[in-house]
């Protein structure tokens, strides 16, 4: 009897997740790219669709609502999402799902999502 293939489960959910999340983006002005494998996190990148989109921040709150129930506090925000600027000028947050470690004899897998934010160019 063949070994049956180890079940992946991230994959499938953070696929059940894009097609949510990529519509809050659109609302707020924003196009959603996956890239990446979705094996251990979910790497996306937000581009500017409209001239005047939401703040980046509102975005992440939106999809953190959407994807826990809750978000955090203002001012908070920085810390809580891991923001941090990347090569290109790409602004980047985290929104975690279950990243506590290990509890009782069992490690608790990482899930998060991890977004980039082109930089937008104003016209002049």
């Amino acid at each position: 009897m063949a070994t049956p293939k180890p079940i992946r489960p991230r994959p499938n959910f953070y696929a059940c997740c894009f097609e949510m999340l990529k519509a809050i983006a659109i609302t707020m002005g924003y196009n959603l790219v996956l890239h990446g494998s979705v094996n251990r996190d979910m790497d996306l990148i937000a581009i500017a669709w409209k001239d005047n989109p939401e703040p980046e921040i509102d975005v992440i709150k939106a999809m953190d609502r959407y994807l826990r129930g809750v978000e955090y506090a203002p001012g908070h925000e920085e810390h809580g999402y891991k923001y941090s600027i990347l090569p290109g000028g790409r602004k980047n947050y985290v929104i975690d799902l279950n990243r506590t470690g290990p509890w009782n004899n069992y490690t608790d897998e990482q899930w998060y999502l991890d977004i980039s934010f082109t930089p937008i160019i104003r016209h002049q």
